[in-house]
């Protein structure tokens, strides 16, 4: 008589895959909630912008982007009718990696930095934006992994 635990089903068959394509799932709806909230912060930080617009630019070169969990990197829209390639020349974009996921919110304009750190930040809109609404993120995350 033989003791001992027998699979009928070994877990390299059913279980594991399973488990993987449970936790791609999470990624995924992870990935598309940080793309919903970025957009939604890009909008905000556009409104609620503290300088005086003189040409547009920075108002509308303030977007947000998405990258991690092997699912490829989003970005918001710039506004500005020229090249977004050449106004992002002192913008890095932070990649992400299988693991980790990333959100950024920034200015495609070089005097974003100014207008975030001078007059006593007076102007800064990127960390009061998303400072303000990262709860809201942390809740519509909680909320779908306690459905799961």
């Amino acid at each position: 008589m033989s003791s001992g635990f027998h699979w009928v089903i070994p877990p390299s068959k059913e279980l594991i895959p399973n488990v993987e394509k449970y936790g791609q799932r999470i990624r995924v709806a992870l990935h598309a909630m940080a793309s919903y909230w970025g957009q939604s912060i890009q909008d905000e930080a556009r409104r609620n912008a503290r300088w005086t617009p003189r040409s547009g630019a920075a108002v509308s070169g303030l977007f947000y982007a998405v990258d991690g969990f092997g699912l490829g990197e989003i970005k918001g829209q710039i506004l500005d009718k020229g090249d977004p390639a050449s106004l992002m020349k002192d913008v890095e974009v932070v990649e992400g990696k299988n693991e980790i996921l990333i959100i950024t919110l920034s200015h495609t304009v070089f005097y974003g930095k100014f207008l975030e750190l001078s007059h006593g930040e007076r102007y800064a809109i990127i960390m009061s934006t998303i400072e303000q609404n990262l709860p809201g993120l942390e809740r519509l995350m909680k909320k779908y992994i306690e459905r799961l």
